[in-house]
Parts: C-alpha cells; sequence; structure tokens
C-alpha cells in the first residue's frame, strides 16, 4: 500500500495568486511535492499567450522549489454551472468549451490528469422523469466526447468528483461504482480514463441511504477504484470543507487513524492523498495558513503511524 501526500491550491484562492508564492508554501514550508492546481487560481478561458505566460511561470516555481503539479481541478468558480447537464445544448456546447481550454491549460502546467464534477441538472428538468432521462444520456454522450478529445492534449486519467447532490449524479456506492463503469464501458477504452475522485466529505446526501453516509463504507468500497482522495473535515451534514485543527476536529467525524485503515481495507495498492480545506473569505489570513500547516502535520502524523505499525508486523 502507497500512500502519498499533497494538497490542493483551494486554500490559496484569492490570498496567495503568485506561483511563487504558492508554490513555495507548498513545497518548502509545508514539505508537500504533489500540488493539485484548481482553476480558481487561474482562469482556463484566458487569452493563449496570457495562460501560457502564466502557465510557465507555474513550472518555473515548481522546478524550483521541487513540487509538481500532479492535477487539475474544476474549482469552485465553475461549480455553479450545469456544465455538461445544462438543459440547451448551447449550454452544453459552452462546457466543452470550457473543458477544452482547460485541458490545453493543464498541458500547460505540466500535468497528464483533470478532475471534478461535471454538471448538475436545473430543477426543471430533474423533476421530469423523461426529460430527465434525455438529459442524463446527452450528457453522457457530450462525456464521452471530452473523454476522447483529451487524448489530444496528453491528458491521461479524467478523475470525476461524485458529489452528495442527486441532480449531479449518483450519490450511493452501488451506484456510483456502477456510473464508472459504464463511462469508461461507452468510451471504448479511447481517450483519457474514468477514474473516481472520492472526497471524504460528500458521504452526507440527503437522498442516500445510511449505509451511503458512512465515508469509511465508501473508502472500503472504492478506494481502489480512487486514485486521488479530497480530505476535508465534516459534522457529516453539509460539505464544510473544514481544516484538521483540534477545534474543529472535536466537532467533526473524518479521523485520519480510520481513514487510512478503510484505504487499506480496500486493498488500494496507490492512493494520493489531497488536502482540500476552504475558509471564509472574511477569516484573518494568518489563521487560514495556521489552520492549513496544523491540518498537514495532522496527517503527516497519522501516515508515519500507520508506516511504522506496518513495518512492525
Amino acid at each position: 500500500m502507497n500512500i502519498r501526500l499533497g494538497i490542493s491550491t483551494n486554500f490559496a484562492i484569492k490570498r496567495w495568486a503568485d506561483p511563487e508564492d504558492w508554490v513555495r508554501m507548498v513545497a518548502k514550508d509545508l514539505g508537500l511535492e504533489q500540488i493539485q492546481f484548481s482553476f480558481d487560481q487561474f482562469d482556463p478561458r484566458s487569452r493563449q499567450d496570457i495562460m501560457a505566460a502564466y502557465a510557465y511561470r507555474v513550472r518555473n516555481a515548481c522546478e524550483k522549489y521541487g513540487a509538481r503539479i500532479h492535477s487539475t481541478f474544476t474549482g469552485l468558480s465553475i461549480y455553479p454551472h450545469n456544465l455538461l447537464y445544462h438543459p440547451l445544448a448551447e449550454g452544453r456546447e459552452d462546457a466543452v468549451d470550457w473543458f477544452v481550454k482547460a485541458f490545453a491549460m493543464t498541458r500547460e502546467l505540466g500535468a497528464d490528469a483533470i478532475g471534478g464534477p461535471y454538471g448538475g441538472m436545473d430543477l426543471a428538468t430533474f423533476r421530469d422523469p423523461e426529460r430527465r432521462e434525455e438529459i442524463e444520456v446527452l450528457a453522457e454522450e457530450v462525456l464521452v466526447r471530452l473523454l476522447w478529445l483529451a487524448e489530444d492534449y496528453g491528458i491521461k486519467t479524467f478523475y470525476w468528483e461524485q458529489t452528495p447532490i442527486l441532480r449531479e449524479g449518483p450519490v450511493g456506492i452501488d451506484s456510483t461504482r456502477r456510473h464508472l463503469e459504464r463511462i469508461n464501458r461507452l468510451r471504448g477504452g479511447k481517450g483519457a480514463e474514468f477514474a473516481l475522485c472520492l472526497d471524504v466529505g460528500h458521504a452526507i446526501s440527503p437522498d442516500a441511504g445510511a449505509e451511503d453516509r458512512d465515508p469509511y463504507r465508501w473508502l472500503e468500497s472504492l478506494a481502489p477504484q480512487a486514485p486521488i482522495i479530497h480530505l476535508q473535515q465534516t459534522d457529516g451534514r453539509y460539505d464544510r470543507h473544514w481544516p484538521f485543527t483540534a477545534g474543529s476536529k472535536s466537532r467533526g467525524i473524518i479521523d485520519a487513524d480510520k481513514v487510512l485503515r478503510a484505504i487499506r481495507t480496500s486493498g488500494a495498492a496507490d492512493t494520493l492523498l489531497l488536502i482540500e480545506v476552504g475558509h471564509p473569505f472574511e477569516e484573518q489570513d494568518d489563521r487560514v495558513w495556521q489552520d492549513v500547516a496544523e491540518s498537514v502535520e495532522y496527517w503527516r502524523e497519522a501516515l508515519k503511524n500507520i508506516t511504522s505499525n506496518e513495518g512492525a508486523r
């Protein structure tokens, strides 16, 4: 079992915009090598020359500090959009345009993987069974087309992030597994692989059964299909993205030792854990950084403990 630790740039949104700053903070101050780049840091729809210049800065900073961009991620700014589930053809084609430009920027950043949710239905569509089924089929067709296009940009993996919202796709373990299998079957072995990004804070859907609201059961069942796992603290009611501090741990349900045991039980061979914490923009900046550093140390100690325990066996 190989488990590595990295971080999403989600923590840096608006506070640390220059790659020289956030790459240094991650690699030198936190001692992490693996970075998932959130498109909240830079819009992939920027003009080509501007995007390329920014990506050049990121690559230089990574080389300077010994870090790497493991993958890119959709981020908060595009998440509210309907994207591939948009009820109008124009909306779905606009989503294709966004993702293609995100593929291009991913390549410029030196990464070969991208991830995130890929859309959500509007209420009118969701509440009409016939229209809902129609849009589900259309969304799958567009998704497969995108997976094929991704290969042209050197993208090897699309990490789909399952969310707790039924209008955005499956909210249960079995239905999530079936969706992974279906999309990979539809792509016919061509294009980017459709893999899972499992977020420990997403086992909270009110539309799911009790067993599907257990984050450890998700890990035990699907960690082998989830090469990356997002780490956040939550109270089990909402998608909180709290840090792993003493205060948040006292009211949260995510325990590092339990997470690591569940991954080990699953039989997953290789897993990248990505800390994905977010703070209100009103929070004091120094407090944000302290929380991020404390979260990293919490997971680093847990990984040391499980490594020591395995070595003693």
